[in-house]
């Protein structure tokens, strides 16, 4: 696939509208090395429905509570995904559980892009050596407020990625007119994790519906 993940960056303020599947406040998490139904029972899928899914389009939305999610999933290269609209899931259950048992197991890589659309959106990564880098767009991973420790591996990669992406507000070079700037920095953040972490999502299906859909159980 070659979509990449900046198209998600492009439209996540902008209020684009997919009848049928997903376009703008898509928040993301991929997770590398676990299969797609293993990870969305993780995440409180039943497992019987994941394993025999229907397409989104076709999944009846209005059917599960409004705290809910539905979600699409799939897999992209050695990445397993999850798209759902507003907010993670998986998010939900990190500030649930006060960062304890984040559904994230030993050796495990975790991205999450969330646009927690009714307080700041969010970007967190998890490598494998279990370091934990945090913060809304635009900041640095290496000063979140759940600090590396010392050995920050490819979470000091990812974040200098970022860093050369002008992801990062102090090497963002910035944009003509300045309410542009958190669509801009949206952008440079997606195209920076997609790029870094060799993770791409196809436009064509997640905006028309067409990934398999999954019923999340809101943790909170």
């Amino acid at each position: 696939m070659t979509d990449g993940l900046a198209w998600i960056g492009e439209h996540w303020y902008s209020g684009a509208i997919a009848s049928s599947g997903m376009l703008s406040d898509i928040s993301l998490t991929a997770v590398r090395g676990v299969d797609p139904v293993d990870f969305v029972v993780r995440l409180g899928a039943d497992r019987r429905m994941a394993e025999r899914p229907t397409l989104f389009k076709d999944f009846d939305r209005l059917s599960v509570d409004p705290g809910d999610s539905v979600a699409m999933f799939g897999r992209s290269g050695e990445w397993s995904y999850v798209v759902e609209v507003e907010r993670s899931t998986w998010h939900l259950v990190f500030l649930d559980r006060l960062g304890q048992d984040t559904l994230v197991e030993q050796g495990d890589e975790l991205i999450c892009l969330d646009r927690f659309l009714h307080e700041h959106p969010w970007v967190c990564y998890v490598d494998t050596a279990g370091e934990v880098g945090s913060g809304e767009p635009g900041d640095s991973l290496l000063e979140s407020a759940v600090p590396p420790g010392g050995r920050p591996g490819t979470l000091a990669a990812l974040d200098a990625a970022m860093r050369t992406a002008g992801a990062v507000r102090d090497t963002f070079p910035g944009c003509d007119d300045p309410e542009d700037e958190d669509e801009e920095l949206a952008k440079r953040l997606f195209t920076a994790v997609g790029d870094a972490l060799g993770l791409s999502l196809p436009r064509r299906e997640i905006e028309l519906g067409l990934l398999p859909a999954v019923h999340l159980p809101s943790p909170v």
